[in-house]
C-alpha cells in the first residue's frame, strides 16, 4: 500500500450482499485516513479504552486464553460498563463480515507495511464514518497501536463465544457424511439439549463431511465425540498393527 492513499478498496470489493456496505466503508476509509493523520483521536481513544479496561475489570461468562482473549475480556468489560454490549456485538460481527468478504480489507490489517500509527488512525477512522460505538472503536486502536490488527478475526469468534455464553447459549455442531434426515437431526438436537441441560439454548450447526464415511462426529461447547466410521477404521488399523 502506498501511505495516504484509498488503498484501492473501491475496485477490490466482493460483489455480494454486503458488497454496498463495503463500498461506503472503503470510500470512507480512503477519505478519512488521511484527515486523522495529524489529529489526536487515536491517541486519545486509546488513553480512554484503556483507562476504561483497567477500572474495575468485569469478567465474562466464559474463561478464554491466549492473546486475542485479552482483548476480548477488555472489550466485554469496557462494552457492559458502558452499557453497549448488544451494539458491541453486532459491530464486531460485522468487522467479522468485513474480514471474510473483502480480501482488501483483510490484507490491509495484516500488512506490517503500514505504521502502527497509520493504521491506528486509520481504522478509527473508518469505525466513526460506521457509527460504531466509541468501545469498539477504542479496542482497534489499541490493536492497532500494539501491531495486533492481525488478530481481528480471531478476536470477533471469542467475541461471539462469550456474546452465546451471556445469552445462555451453546454452540454445538454435528457432522455426518450425508446429510441427516428430520428425524436423524431431531434426535442428535435432542441428544445434545439434554446433555447441556435446561435452562440453556443449543445452537446447533449441521455439517456433510464424506471423509468420515459414515457415522457421526458431534460438539457440543469444548465436548467432542468422535463416532465416525473413519475413525473406527483407524483405530482398528492400530490395533492390527501391534499385534504383528
Amino acid at each position: 500500500y502506498r501511505h495516504g492513499t484509498s488503498l484501492g478498496f473501491q475496485n477490490l470489493l466482493p460483489q455480494n450482499t454486503h458488497s454496498a456496505m463495503l463500498r461506503q466503508v472503503a470510500t470512507a476509509f480512503g477519505r478519512n485516513a488521511r484527515t486523522m493523520v495529524a489529529s489526536n483521536s487515536a491517541p486519545s481513544a486509546i488513553r480512554a479504552f484503556s483507562d476504561a479496561a483497567a477500572s474495575e475489570f468485569v469478567a465474562p461468562p466464559v474463561k478464554q486464553y491466549g492473546l486475542a482473549a485479552r482483548y476480548t475480556g477488555a472489550l466485554y468489560s469496557a462494552a457492559v460498563k458502558a452499557k453497549s454490549l448488544d451494539k458491541v456485538d453486532k459491530e464486531i460481527a460485522q468487522i467479522a463480515v468485513m474480514c471474510k468478504t473483502s480480501p482488501t480489507f483483510k490484507s490491509f490489517l495484516s500488512d506490517p507495511s503500514v505504521p502502527k500509527k497509520k493504521k491506528s488512525e486509520s481504522i478509527i477512522a473508518l469505525m466513526t464514518e460506521m457509527k460504531f460505538t466509541d468501545t469498539t472503536k477504542h479496542l482497534f486502536g489499541v490493536m492497532a497501536s500494539n501491531g495486533r490488527l492481525p488478530e481481528t478475526e480471531k478476536v470477533a469468534k471469542l467475541f461471539s463465544e462469550i456474546m452465546m455464553a451471556s445469552k445462555g447459549e451453546v454452540p454445538a455442531a454435528v457432522t455426518s457424511a450425508e446429510p441427516l434426515t428430520a428425524k436423524e437431526l431431531a434426535d442428535v438436537t435432542a441428544a445434545c439439549q439434554a446433555s447441556i441441560g435446561s435452562g440453556k439454548t443449543l445452537k446447533l450447526e449441521q455439517k456433510v463431511d464424506p471423509s468420515i464415511i459414515g457415522g457421526l462426529m458431534i460438539d457440543v461447547g469444548d465436548k467432542h465425540i468422535d463416532l465416525s466410521i473413519n475413525t473406527k477404521i483407524r483405530k482398528m488399523e492400530a490395533l492390527l498393527q501391534d499385534t504383528v
